[in-house]
């Protein structure tokens, strides 16, 4: 079997665009996992040059926020001041959505955090062994040939999964209500 010139060419873009979705996905994926390992690091400074300049966010009690200035005023700043513990994390069972040559992707995650530290009324107390489940959803973009987050959408789904919105507010003293709308990937 004879293949023509342009049978050949067609064949060597398909597998150009097959390679560089496969590149694409590799790369959402390293991005993600660089995120987490700042994350397990509590190197709340470096977080946020992983998202876009108009990232919006809705990650569990936080609520939303839209901006990368508001991500770090609003979530990040707060984590730096609470978080101390020294827990682990594993990013699993990523499921990434992309066409050839796009410029935008989605993304589901698996998260488990190993606790190792309790907080307490004397300080914290060190047990190891329970755990949380939680899933990502993103939207993704490439910013400069850099992919970044677009959208984050965070929840702890077990053992016990974060209340609702509206009982989150009811939780939170004083919390602005949080809505849910344009910007938040939706699946």
């Amino acid at each position: 079997m004879t293949i023509t010139s342009e049978e050949l060419m067609a064949r060597l873009q398909h597998a150009e665009a097959r390679l560089q979705r496969l590149d694409d996905i590799e790369a959402i994926k390293s991005l993600h996992r660089r995120y987490i390992r700042k994350l397990a690091d509590r190197d709340w400074d470096g977080m946020a040059d992983f998202f876009t300049d108009d990232a919006v966010t809705d990650i569990r009690w936080h609520g939303r926020t839209e901006g990368k200035q508001q991500l770090i005023e609003q979530v990040f700043d707060e984590l730096h001041k609470l978080v101390k513990s020294a827990d682990g994390y594993i990013l699993s069972s990523p499921v990434i959505e992309i066409d050839a040559g796009a410029d935008v992707a989605y993304g589901e995650w698996t998260w488990h955090r190993h606790i190792c530290e309790f907080r307490t009324t004397g300080g914290y107390m060190r047990v190891w062994g329970p755990w949380l489940e939680g899933r990502y959803r993103c939207q993704y973009e490439r910013v400069g040939g850099e992919w970044k987050f677009k959208d984050m959408w965070f929840r702890v789904v077990l053992p016990d999964a974060d209340p609702e919105q509206h009982e989150m507010r009811e939780r939170i003293v004083g919390a602005e209500p949080h809505v849910t709308g344009e910007g938040i990937t939706q699946r």
